[in-house]
């Protein structure tokens, strides 16, 4: 099945659920890796592909919400302040995985350095260069991603838990609809 029920996921929700993890931690290591690196097309290369990458979330988050929108949504389980946290935690997570890329989107603008996906398609410049710009982007961009990890590390703990502990559907849904 496509479509989420009340009570499941569906294929279309899981798929982005799993490519956003994926994508997510690639971004992640790239981004650990290229800042290691030293300066050279190595690194520019590889940056592009962290900058691309980052950009694909972005992406696949809008199609994300929007499949949300036209979809019900399985409501959490456990107790009631735990379906509370749980929502919390998934508009956490999505307003997470909108800054970053956006903060660092802007950034590498705000330098006065063109966004190419994949090194070939041009994207939409948003702001002139801008040293003021830039610093606040590069800070916000350089802390973001510690809580976005944080808050999917804290993501993937509770489903964990909700498997193991609580025994109930919570990682089954996400897994298998």
């Amino acid at each position: 099945m496509l479509r989420n029920t009340t009570e499941s996921y569906g294929l279309v929700s899981r798929a982005l659920h799993w490519l956003l993890a994926a994508l997510l931690l690639a971004v992640l290591v790239v981004g650990l890796v290229v800042d290691e690196m030293a300066k050279g097309p190595v690194r520019s290369a590889t940056m592009n592909w962290h900058q691309s990458l980052g950009f694909l979330v972005l992406v696949l988050v809008a199609v994300r919400l929007l499949w949300r929108l036209v979809n019900p949504v399985p409501q959490p389980e456990g107790t009631a302040l735990a379906r509370r946290l749980a929502v919390l935690m998934h508009w956490v997570l999505y307003a997470l995985m909108i800054v970053q890329p956006l903060s660092g989107w802007l950034m590498i603008q705000a330098h006065g350095h063109e966004l190419a996906l994949f090194g070939r398609i041009p994207l939409p410049v948003l702001v002139a260069e801008s040293e003021p710009l830039e610093e606040v982007m590069e800070a916000l961009h350089g802390s973001i991603w510690i809580v976005l990890a944080i808050a999917a590390l804290g993501h993937a703990a509770a489903a964990l838990k909700h498997h193991f502990i609580d025994r109930d559907r919570t990682l089954v849904r996400m897994l298998r609809g």
